[in-house]
């Protein structure tokens, strides 16, 4: 039980902050959330959500739990949960996601892809299997 609060803690505190007067280039891993206010030139894998922040830029892939994007992202975003693009975010590329939220004014140019909920998935089984029951 305690461990259960203590890993959502952990992955829902800012633990690493990136500055704006900072360039990362190649792969950063985080086991609980980031905030990006630099720039990131490849890969940004993260166990917890990330901010990118209005001066924030990543460039080729992103995974976490939730991504808020308020600054700028080009490639490839997947999120376990969510992606939120803020009134003065930008995502070209793909996304991958449950949910996405873009807010008046923010921008989305590219493929996305919804995960399916579990219940979902199951519809669709059953759709099928009932599909496939017609076709024989």
């Amino acid at each position: 039980m305690f461990s259960n609060k203590k890993n959502e803690k952990q992955l829902s505190e800012i633990s690493t902050v990136i500055g704006e007067e900072t360039k990362i280039e190649g792969k950063v891993n985080v086991e609980s959330s980031i905030r990006i206010d630099g720039k990131i030139f490849g890969e940004v894998i993260c166990s917890g959500d990330v901010t990118i922040g209005k001066d924030g830029y990543v460039e080729n892939s992103l995974k976490a739990r939730n991504v808020f994007i308020a600054g700028k992202v080009h490639g490839a975003v997947e999120a376990e949960d969510k992606i939120q693009i803020l009134a003065t975010g930008s995502l070209v590329g793909s996304a991958v996601m449950k949910t996405i939220i873009i807010e008046e004014n923010g921008h989305f140019q590219g493929e996305s892809v919804m995960k399916q909920q579990d219940s979902v998935k199951q519809i669709s089984n059953v759709e099928k299997a009932l599909d496939d029951e017609k076709t024989s």
